[in-house]
């Protein structure tokens, strides 16, 4: 009888309840899950001007906030003297090798106006050795005069043969000798272009980080320039949180630049890695409709969709007891459940609409 009495005693213990203990039954709702995040709006794309050699910026032709065009100079490097020497006598020497090899009174021609006249020559001297051939098998002319015509017809061959060779030899030599002269002249146009850094993108200037008269490496960042109409959402997703986003994700942005409006978007890109400094992930999203204006470094809030669901049995979260139990009259209940918020949570078993649930004493 003592032991009846013990367990009547604990039923009654679980079973107690204050009168003024706040309390509830579950609601069939709809209920969408969200991952909530920091936004940071940025350039779709960015890129940091820099320089391939050191240098003090002469001259610095932009201005933060300048929309420009690829190719467009951004700033300019003081060129020093022997960069300046070396290309002015790059060209001197293009402009001679050119000459002699292109120009009017270049070599070739001279050489050129020389075989045309061996070769007249040639050909006279080829008449006269016929004429002597002639007359030689007709028993005519003196074998004297038939040799001397006969050498003096290989003398003049053998000459436009030695022109003919030192015009090949020349012609070589000085188209080597231009091309070598051009190419020369291109790579110290290059060396001088070095000093003039242009932009690699159409875009517009976010921030300049140096000014005239700095020295600058080529380890340095001149500026940032990127894309000036194209922007993106990037989001920093807690480790927690990653698994339960996915891409294509809806995404319900609120930026405080525009405090009474809402802005959807789309996740495209996620991060595959985790930042080890943050502990989170990259999670990048484009605006189905851009708003109006929109500015590098514009912050606000996100809410990514992860999941809904229609006509679910729902109860607070605060509700909700730490291993998935949940405080009736009867005592403690398990219950499993499905996605939550900050404000409820689905209930798929275990209880139904009609049990009343007990909230828990903060302690």
């Amino acid at each position: 009888m003592r032991i009846v009495f013990l367990l009547f005693t604990l039923n009654l213990a679980s079973c107690a309840y204050r009168a003024d203990q706040e309390s509830t039954r579950g609601q069939v709702r709809d209920l969408t899950e969200a991952v909530y995040a920091s936004v940071t709006i940025r350039p779709e794309t960015t890129y940091h001007p820099q320089t391939s050699r050191s240098g003090i910026i002469e001259e610095i032709f932009v201005r933060e906030g300048d929309l420009v065009a690829k190719g467009d100079i951004l700033f300019q490097l003081s060129i020093s003297p022997d960069v300046g020497n070396r290309l002015t006598n790059a060209q001197l020497n293009l402009g001679e090798a050119k000459a002699n090899f292109l120009g009017k009174n270049n070599l070739l021609r001279n050489i050129e106006t020389e075989i045309e006249s061996v070769r007249q020559q040639l050909a006279l001297d080829s008449t006269n050795l016929a004429r002597q051939q002639r007359l030689w098998n007709q028993n005519i002319g003196k074998k004297i005069d038939l040799d001397r015509a006969s050498r003096t017809y290989q003398t003049t061959l053998s000459q436009l043969r030695v022109l003919e060779y030192n015009h090949s030899q020349s012609l070589m030599s000085l188209e080597n000798n231009y091309r070598k002269a051009a190419s020369l002249v291109a790579t110290e146009r290059e060396h001088f272009a070095d000093f003039t850094v242009a932009a690699k993108m159409d875009g517009r200037v976010y921030r300049i980080h140096k000014e005239i008269g700095e020295l600058i490496s080529p380890q340095e960042q001149f500026a940032e320039i990127g894309s000036a109409d194209d922007f993106l959402i990037e989001m920093d997703i807690d480790e927690v949180d990653i698994t339960r986003i996915s891409l294509g994700d809806t995404v319900v942005v609120a930026l405080e630049a525009y405090p009474n409006e809402v802005f959807t978007a789309q996740i495209n890109t996620i991060s595959p890695m985790k930042d080890e400094l943050t502990q989170t992930f990259r999670v990048e999203s484009q605006f189905i409709h851009n708003p109006e204006k929109l500015y590098n470094g514009l912050s606000g809030e996100a809410s990514i969709i992860a999941d809904q669901r229609k006509r679910a049995l729902l109860i607070p979260t605060d509700y909700l007891l730490r291993g998935n139990r949940v405080l009736t009259i009867d005592g403690e209940k398990g219950v499993k459940v499905g996605v939550k918020n900050m404000e409820f949570v689905e209930i798929l078993s275990g209880i139904d609409s009609t049990i009343v649930i007990l909230k828990p004493d903060p302690q």
